[in-house]
């Protein structure tokens, strides 16, 4: 297949249809074991590119440009520096789309309406290793993050679960709403162990498992800063933090928290964004103010989830 790449593919890409399946038949030819040829950049896709440009560059960037390395040498032009000799078939995992959210107006669970394709968050990208996870680079425009997702309003998680409680404060406190609080679970998820809502701690299980399958070094540097957190929204009297409900997460890479609101985000956070999103988690680097360690279930994810 030698026909020109209209628009780039991968990380940061504008992962046009008919571009991305160009890119997911090549990199099927070269040995990269993808399943459906669907058109679609998500992770799956998006650590194909990742894993071939292992044999050609030292930091790959899993993106794959028109007339740059990576295409030439999926193409086979011999004007490239080195030759791509393919791998061992390397499966990546496969990665359930989420519903896409409509916009409804009003305060309710959102409607699904249709199915669609992972988000791909975006940023420059060092070379993946257990180090570079931490690298801080630049918050990719909010405006390429969380596609087809919203984040749940206040109003939408307590017409779904109830009040966790009567009053808030910054600090964690306990649930007194005896339904929600029995709806709570703790759990393993594979690299650490959490305390949440339960259909919660399953579904972030399948991000975990997700992500230990197609970046087992990334999976396996993660740990948790807390998942049920019973308290207001940081720096607010009147807003409830997600974390009340049980239904958000924050995380560490290598025991150490990205900061927030710097507008700067780790490496690995970036990576771990479209396992997240493909599973219906919204990632907070996508908030006003930045919070890049924070994931938390979307609205149409909520919706599924049953009613205390």
């Amino acid at each position: 297949m030698s026909a020109a790449l209209q628009g780039s593919v991968g990380l940061n890409g504008n992962n046009a249809r008919g571009d991305t399946i160009a890119v997911q038949s090549l990199l099927t030819r070269a040995g990269m074991k993808l399943g459906l040829i669907d058109g679609r950049c998500g992770p799956k896709t998006i650590s194909a590119i990742v894993n071939y440009q292992r044999n050609l560059m030292r930091n790959p960037d899993g993106l794959v440009e028109p007339n740059a390395t990576t295409w030439k040498h999926l193409t086979g032009q011999g004007s490239a520096a080195r030759t791509a000799a393919p791998g061992p078939t390397r499966n990546v995992t496969p990665v359930r789309t989420p519903p896409r959210v409509a916009a409804n107006g009003g305060g309710g669970a959102p409607a699904i309406v249709g199915r669609a394709a992972p988000p791909v968050a975006a940023a420059p990208t060092p070379g993946n290793s257990s180090t570079s996870y931490t690298t801080l680079v630049p918050r990719p425009d909010r405006t390429t993050l969380n596609r087809g997702l919203t984040s749940p309003s206040n109003r939408v998680l307590l017409a779904k679960l109830g009040a966790p409680r009567e009053n808030y404060s910054q600090n964690d406190q306990p649930i007194t709403n005896a339904k929600l609080a029995a709806m709570m679970s703790t759990e393993s998820v594979g690299p650490f162990r959490v305390t949440g809502l339960r259909p919660a701690v399953a579904s972030l299980r399948e991000v975990m498992l997700d992500v230990q399958r197609s970046i087992p070094d990334l999976y396996n540097s993660l740990s948790s800063a807390g998942m049920k957190v019973v308290r207001n929204v940081r720096g607010s009297s009147t807003s409830i933090s997600n974390h009340s409900w049980g239904t958000a997460i924050d995380l560490k890479i290598n025991g150490k928290l990205d900061v927030r609101g710097d507008n700067k985000v780790y490496h690995g956070l970036v990576l771990l964004a479209p396992f997240f999103n493909a599973r219906g988690w919204y990632w907070g680097a996508g908030f006003r103010t930045e919070d890049a360690m924070h994931f938390e279930c979307g609205a149409a994810l909520i919706a599924t989830f049953p009613n205390p």
